[in-house]
């Protein structure tokens, strides 16, 4: 259960994650204490403490600790399918973290096996266009682009990008997300050409943002996205499959 109530103990365990204060090598001990102390006062899915712990992940991750991620992962995944049932949308998203995680630590076929069994899950609780279910195929076409087989995942995410755009306005974010993994997937296919094409409909797209027109906003993407397609016609013109990622 979740508890409202703080102490001045709760408030101040609870400081480092509202502010995002990411540790230092010495701190890292009193980030696992903090997160303790918030489970114990407020609750495990208190949003400070699931907040808490969603930081905690990020963090390890960006200090390349993969398997720690892992391990906390598989943890999530247990404890929210004993609590809430393995149909709640939470529990799902939880298991398509762990898929993640298992990419991080380099084990992509665990990564596609495992992507596949949550996206079915997903499909029959949530609905097959459900936004989740749609993240899951996005993650599927990725490890497989990534894990040997770029063909069948460019296959995949261009039927999903096509879906998304369907949607609308709705799916506008998610689309691009879509699209940002298809170029990466016919980058490893040799298809130069469609990339190219979709990296122009992505600086048209990021032209239209507040952060496209001013880069002095300090938003870099269209910045990212020019050099990504100066590469991608170096890359063309070599005839050279691959990305720089």
């Amino acid at each position: 259960m979740s508890r409202s109530w703080r102490t001045p103990g709760i408030w101040w365990a609870g400081r480092r994650f509202r502010n995002w204060t990411q540790p230092t090598s010495r701190s890292w001990p009193d980030v696992h204490k903090d997160v303790a102390r918030l489970t114990r006062g407020l609750g495990r899915w208190h949003p400070e403490t699931r907040l808490a712990r969603s930081l905690v992940s990020l963090w390890l991750s960006s200090e390349g600790r993969h398997a720690e991620v892992l391990a906390l992962a598989e943890e999530e995944v247990a404890d929210r399918t004993a609590e809430f049932g393995p149909d709640d949308p939470e529990t799902l998203r939880s298991r398509r973290l762990l898929t993640s995680a298992l990419r991080g630590v380099g084990d992509l076929d665990g990564a596609v096996a495992g992507t596949r069994a949550v996206m079915e899950h997903s499909a029959r609780v949530l609905g097959p266009d459900h936004p989740d279910t749609h993240r899951c195929r996005a993650a599927l076409g990725q490890y497989l682009a990534e894990n040997g087989e770029p063909a069948e995942g460019a296959r995949l995410l261009r039927a999903l990008y096509a879906e998304s755009l369907a949607f609308g306005p709705e799916r506008y974010e998610e689309a691009r997300s879509i699209r940002h993994h298809l170029i990466l997937a016919l980058e490893l296919t040799g298809g130069f050409q469609e990339a190219l094409d979709l990296l122009d409909e992505e600086i048209a797209d990021e032209s239209g943002t507040v952060h496209g027109v001013d880069e002095f906003l300090g938003d870099h993407r269209m910045e990212h996205v020019r050099e990504w397609r100066r590469r991608l016609v170096t890359r063309a013109a070599s005839g050279r499959p691959g990305t720089d990622g």
